[in-house]
């Protein structure tokens, strides 16, 4: 008799819904032929790329910086599945991105066919949502839209099928893979380990050490008086390539926490703010909050950093859709005598949307050892700058600077829309709306692909981009005027997603290599700046991932988009014009019209051959009427359709 194979539950999420989207967390429950649990394993991974649908599975870019890739944890995994009958929900949808997967990473792809619970409860349910099965079924699912909870709420629904139904889950060949692989490293979602205890076991205990290259590193890390994950990351390597030892970081991240508790007590008063930002640094880098209360309780004295400050004629970049838009920060920035532009290496700061971003402006930061930083941090530098020091001659630089130049990838642009519409995002998209509308987005800059996609907002516009990745697959492969096809997409949303691609293009497509981790060099000294009050996350709506939830989600209105200008060669106006009702398409017109026609004509043929043969009935003369009315719209609407071809609309 054959031994019957075990199973293996497999859930993942990802980035998207394309061939080119990636996975960010892969859940498995590995059962026993009976069907009872044997272990689980789940892991968070790094894509390498965006993350757009945070807003469905909660997983954001700062989630995964220290997650394995996938190539990392693939020969593993297939361990895992190897002679078991995968499982899944909509298994056609996990085979695909698995597959994708580990053709990316170059290793052994042996999976065989699925069995899929989604074909087992529309049999047997009469659903097909996972949700609406679980519900029927009374099973609990304890975190919807997490890997491994998916997982298990599948893998219970699976032992329900087969003993209340008797479900047929055998005769289904088992995976088969044959490459040996050791345990691997993983990231479970909320499971970050502490990167202090991380460094201990990886720091030399001797060599030659460079001290003022971590000092550097770490002044940069606390300018916003935050420790993002990416920075983290990035003084762990500093810290290695510094030779320091866990005690000598340990003893360079007390000695500025004790500098900063000088400078928190320069004006006599210790805030709740600057005491709830003290005790996070202090527990970022793994100093004793007992040590951090007791510096808190009275004033202390001492060397302290110096601070960070913008100087006029300074130059700053920007990246990411902010909460203030892009243009009016650069307003701001140019106003108080900044130069605003690319990242190059004289660049002293670039502001990003979210500090943990992987846009091509924020790679090419971490390389020249720029220091990123939020909004909130951004405002506080402007308002700290010494306009006195404005000179005219800066002042004047600054104004051509901003006003005439324009990013190099825009080569439709000519000279004299450059000078309308300089470096502002918002009047590159506008002006391509104006003079593009029916050209593939791609074709906007010379660094774009179709597969290329928008950076995530954090934001309401956000559901807009997961359906746009539903009807185009290859994003970039639509034009703006294909954008007012979008279920809730208007003028106004269309020109901020427009927009979007105008950031992806300026700030420089990331390079898709299989390596996710940043290069990083030797930092030069940069000055810390005054401490701020950590900024709330923006609340994210939630919803469900699948295309009818996406697109019922895209016309609820729980976002209002913020202005945006609307035409190319002129200023914003205060107030949002009202969005102009959508008009349908001349050419779907008239195929609907002419159809209806043909069946008006038919119905009225079979109405005389039947029962009215003199067309005198009342039915006789609807049918006559259609036929006349709907031909009558098919003539007008075609020739508007054909007018539209010729002018290339």
């Amino acid at each position: 008799m054959d031994r019957q194979p075990g199973f293996a539950v497999v859930d993942l999420e990802t980035t998207g819904f394309s061939n080119t989207d990636r996975i960010v967390e892969i859940g498995v429950v590995l059962l026993r032929p009976d069907l009872t649990v044997e272990r689980t394993w789940e892991t968070l991974i790094q894509p390498g790329c965006d993350i757009p649908n945070s807003y469905i599975h909660k997983i954001t870019a700062t989630d995964v910086v220290d997650a394995p890739a996938f190539r990392e944890v693939a020969a593993y995994l297939g361990s895992l599945l190897n002679d078991r009958i995968l499982v899944a929900h909509n298994a056609a949808f996990e085979r695909r991105f698995l597959t994708n997967e580990f053709a990316r990473a170059g290793a052994e792809d042996g999976m065989r066919e699925w069995l899929d619970t989604m074909r087992l409860t529309k049999q047997h349910l009469g659903v097909g949502r996972l949700s609406e099965a679980l519900t029927i079924a009374g099973i609990h699912n304890r975190l919807a839209h997490s890997a491994l909870a998916d997982a298990q709420a599948t893998a219970d629904l699976l032992s329900y099928l087969h003993t209340n139904y008797r479900a047929v889950i055998a005769n289904v060949p088992p995976a088969l893979f044959t490459t040996p692989a050791a345990e691997v490293q993983v990231l479970p979602r909320g499971g970050a380990a502490s990167w202090a205890g991380q460094l201990s076991r990886t720091l030399p205990t001797t060599g030659t050490k460079d001290e003022a290259a971590y000092r550097a590193e770490l002044t940069r890390a606390l300018i916003d008086r935050t420790i993002s994950r990416t920075e983290i990351r990035q003084l762990e390597h500093t810290a290695i390539a510094a030779g320091l030892s866990a005690d000598d970081v340990d003893a360079i991240n007390e000695e500025f926490t004790r500098q900063l508790a000088v400078e928190a007590w320069s004006d006599g008063v210790i805030s709740d703010d600057e005491r709830t930002t003290l005790l996070n640094i202090a527990q970022a880098l793994g100093v004793e909050p007992v040590l951090v209360r007791s510096l808190l309780d009275d004033p202390v004295t001492g060397p302290t950093p110096s601070n960070f400050t913008l100087r006029p004629g300074d130059r700053i970049a920007l990246t990411g859709a902010m909460d203030i838009p892009q243009e009016e920060w650069a307003y701001r920035a140019t106003a108080a005598g900044l130069d605003v532009g690319d990242v190059t290496k004289k660049c002293a700061l670039l502001v990003a949307a979210n500090p943990d971003s992987m846009s091509g402006k924020a790679q090419k930061a971490r390389k020249y050892d720029i220091p990123i930083v939020g909004e909130t941090t951004f405002a506080q530098l402007l308002s700290a700058i010494d306009h006195n020091s404005v000179t005219e001659e800066s002042s004047e630089q600054v104004e051509d600077n901003t006003e005439y130049e324009a990013p190099e990838q825009f080569s439709w642009l000519s000279p004299e829309h450059v000078r309308t519409t300089g470096t502002s995002t918002s009047r590159i998209a506008a002006a391509w709306i104006a003079l593009h509308p029916t050209k593939p987005l791609h074709e906007m800059a010379d660094n774009l692909q179709p597969h290329h996609v928008p950076e995530v907002t954090g934001r309401g516009i956000d559901r807009y981009l997961a359906v746009w990745s539903l009807e185009h697959p290859e994003m970039l492969h639509a034009s703006a005027d294909d954008l007012l096809d979008l279920p809730g997409v208007g003028p106004k949303r269309r020109s901020q997603l427009v927009e979007m691609v105008v950031d992806l293009a300026a700030d420089g497509v990331p390079d898709d290599v299989a390596a996710t981790e940043p290069a990083f060099t030797q930092p030069s000294p940069n000055p810390v700046a005054a401490p701020r009050p950590v900024a709330d996350p923006p609340a994210q709506a939630p919803t469900a991932p699948t295309p009818e939830e996406l697109l019922a989600a895209a016309n609820a209105p729980h976002y209002t988009p913020a202005p945006v200008q609307s035409s190319w060669h002129a200023p914003a106006p205060a107030e949002p014009a009202p969005v102009p009702v959508k008009r349908p398409n001349a050419a779907k017109v008239f195929k609907w019209s002419a159809g209806l026609g043909v069946a008006c004509f038919f119905l009225f043929g079979l109405c005389i051959e039947t029962f009215d043969p003199d067309a005198e009935s009342f039915i006789a003369g609807v049918f006559v009427m259609g036929v006349l009315l709907s031909g009558l719209t098919a003539a007008i609407s075609g020739v508007m359709a054909l007018i539209n071809l010729i002018r290339g609309k």
